[in-house]
């Protein structure tokens, strides 16, 4: 009879623990051991380390549990191993077997950098000495880069050489930090990139994630300090006219915006049919205690963390938006074209880039409650801006064949009448904006994106009255909005008036009331939008006083003291003034005549239109002309801040969405 005192028959005693070949070879790696000893070992060790598939977790354990010390004295292996991935990536003909150490090369690389970047006290000399040694640093990664330009063109190589670039290009999230990146701009991909964006047809899934991985490298090369000089990949992003590229762009921001719409979607439908909304109710009763119902609280956490990562597509957008004119042109004819398909089949929904951009703002704008959402929601009225200052996609949204309908949030009270109909995309966009200006008032005005709010209405209702088009638009909504933000305003007077913007913001906000006011007759749908807008203008009657008063004790001191010609004067509230007078004393007279102390809003309306005949509006000039948006100087520090946020999201989303080494 055996002892049971026989060690290994002792289950008290546990067996080593069997570890997978790249993890023991890992492990000996990252302990400094000497790997091999001749010319001869090293290739053959290298060869049976890269054959193996890689365990990106074992790697991120071991670079994590090192100290930077640490990693800096590991530079002779890590250099060795280096060296070995990009001799894979070089290597022209391939066997099955080298093509499989290829991809493994790229992987290992791809992990190793990230993880290097993650590494607080390591900066991107530590990271070139521990990789390649500062020597040899330009040749090296130069070679990397050329690599990875042929890998990027290569069907299958693709998308893993994509995620090598973009976690390269990233560094630590702070891409206008990242030394590495010089080497982008010394070996300039970004013709590749274009060409790559030309030939493949975005149409197939599969190539979704490649092309939307293409755009954000763009975007975030081309950001990689542009104000600081010249940058090859925003000058090629500016000036290109491959017609194809800018096609599969297109099309894949259209599917991109309706993908990051659907998300808000899922979780509250807020279109749901009588049918749909019983189903919903009846379903409650008849969950399995393993799968509930979420509730309101968990649907407003898991709105707070929307949109999704490939929101941080906006940058590049803007920038091809801001900067190519051809872009420009092809959005126009690509939606035309659809325009016309779509006369052909009028019981299909219409989707272009424009209305599914129009819908996901809707969104946006209604669920801005984070820092993170609130530079989202400031680039996209950026975007806006810029479209609606464009000619070209004014007079195409004029045209009546661009007229759609346009699936608008209307998850947050209040919510905006239900519209069934095919309208212009004028009042989608200024029912965006409508949005924006309810949902958004809170304490810490963001005064920067109410201008551009503004300023948006402001480009739209001067082109509709320039061109004499008149809107079928629900203006009753927008004038108690437009007050209610000018009470708020008022109200907070004290603290916003000694913010630096706040001149600025204050005069495109009355820019609005003065085109309604002065040239609303060209564009309003009916009298009583007009009625509705005077009656708003003299309920709020010492807002308007107030912040009047404001303005002249503001250039009165600025008049003193020898600054400069102020934003706003007191000559934009005259006409304001004028109405208030004007209706008020009439009021004050029926009321007094009637016994009546609370008149009814028809009773006042009533009113206007007795007195409408006798009031005389001062003329004002030049009411629709505005300064175009320019990014330089003002917007710089804006969207350096951009370019952080969007790094961070998009390497989310390649950590949680798509990659292939989660």
């Amino acid at each position: 009879m055996l002892s049971s005192s026989i060690p290994y028959m002792n289950n008290s005693v546990k067996r080593p623990e069997l570890k997978e070949k790249f993890v023991e070879i890992s492990e000996g790696l990252f302990k400094g051991a000497n790997l091999y000893t001749t010319e001869a070992q090293k290739i053959g060790f290298w060869d049976n380390y890269l054959i193996l598939p890689v365990n990106t977790k074992c790697i991120t354990q071991l670079i994590q549990s090192k100290s930077e010390e640490g990693l800096l004295d590991l530079k002779h292996n890590l250099r060795d191993l280096f060296r070995a991935c990009l001799e894979k990536l070089e290597l022209p003909d391939l066997t099955h077997s080298e093509k499989t150490r290829q991809f493994n090369a790229i992987a290992m690389l791809t992990v190793i950098i990230r993880n290097l970047f993650t590494k607080k006290r390591l900066t991107h000399f530590n990271i070139i000495s521990i990789l390649t040694g500062l020597d040899e640093a330009d040749a090296l990664f130069s070679k990397l880069v050329k690599a990875i330009r042929h890998h990027i063109q290569e069907q299958s190589t693709r998308s893993d050489t994509l995620q090598l670039a973009l976690v390269l290009v990233a560094g630590s999230d702070n891409v206008n930090q990242n030394g590495l990146n010089g080497y982008f701009m010394s070996n300039d991909i970004s013709a590749t990139l274009f060409n790559v964006l030309a030939e493949e047809n975005f149409t197939e899934t599969s190539n979704e994630n490649g092309h939307r991985d293409i755009v954000m490298l763009l975007g975030m090369l081309s950001n990689y300090n542009k104000y600081e000089y010249r940058n090859p990949y925003l000058s090629h992003l500016k000036q290109t006219k491959q017609l194809k590229a800018l096609e599969s762009i297109i099309y894949m921001y259209t599917t991109t915006f309706t993908s990051l719409r659907s998300r808000y979607i899922e979780l509250n439908d807020d279109e749901e049919t009588l049918s749909k909304s019983v189903v919903a109710y009846m379903s409650r009763f008849f969950y399995s205690s393993g799968t509930t119902a979420p509730s309101e609280a968990e649907n407003s956490k898991l709105l707070s963390a929307l949109p999704s990562a490939q929101t941080a597509l906006l940058l590049p957008l803007f920038d091809l938006i801001n900067g190519n004119p051809y872009f420009i042109n092809t959005l126009v004819k690509m939606c035309s074209k659809i325009d016309s398909e779509s006369s052909t089949n009028p019981g299909e929904t219409k989707t272009t880039m424009l209305t599914s951009l129009i819908s996901f703002a809707s969104y946006l704008f209604e669920h801005n409650r984070t820092d993170r959402t609130n530079i989202y929601s400031r680039l996209l009225l950026t975007i806006l801006l810029r479209l609606t200052e464009e000619n070209s996609v004014m007079n195409y949204i004029a045209r009546d064949e661009s007229a759609a309908m346009v699936r608008l949030c209307r998850q947050r009270s209040p919510t905006l009448p239900i519209n069934k109909l095919s309208r212009s995309l004028f009042c989608a966009i200024l029912d965006d904006m409508l949005l924006f200006i309810r949902h958004n008032i809170r304490k810490k005005l963001d005064l920067t994106s109410y201008k551009l709010a503004f300023s948006i209405m402001h480009r739209i209702l001067s082109f509709v009255s320039r061109h004499k088009i008149r809107l079928n638009y629900h203006w009753v909504e927008l004038w108690p909005s437009l007050t209610s933000t000018l009470h708020f305003t008022a109200q907070r007077l004290e603290d916003l008036k000694f913010k630096e913007e706040f001149n600025v913001f204050l005069a495109s906000f009355v820019s609005v009331f003065n085109m309604c006011v002065t040239y609303g007759e060209t564009f309003l749908s009916d009298t009583k939008s007009y009625d509705s807008l005077y009656y708003e203008i003299i309920r709020a009657t010492t807002d308007f006083i107030k912040l009047s008063d404001y303005v002249n004790q503001s250039m009165n001191l600025k008049a003193r003291t020898g600054e400069r010609t102020p934003s706003i004067t007191h000559n934009e509230f005259y006409n304001i003034k004028l109405i208030c007078n004007h209706f008020k004393p009439a009021l004050d007279e029926w009321q007094t005549t009637k016994n009546v102390k609370f008149p009814t809003p028809e009773q006042v309306m009533s009113i206007i239109s007795e007195n409408y005949a006798t009031l005389e509006l001062k003329p004002m000039d030049k009411l629709d002309l505005y300064v175009a948006f320019n990014e330089i100087p003002a917007e710089m520090g804006f969207f350096r801040q951009v370019l952080r946020v969007v790094v961070i999201d998009y390497l989310e989303y390649y950590a949680t969405e798509i990659s292939p080494f989660n």
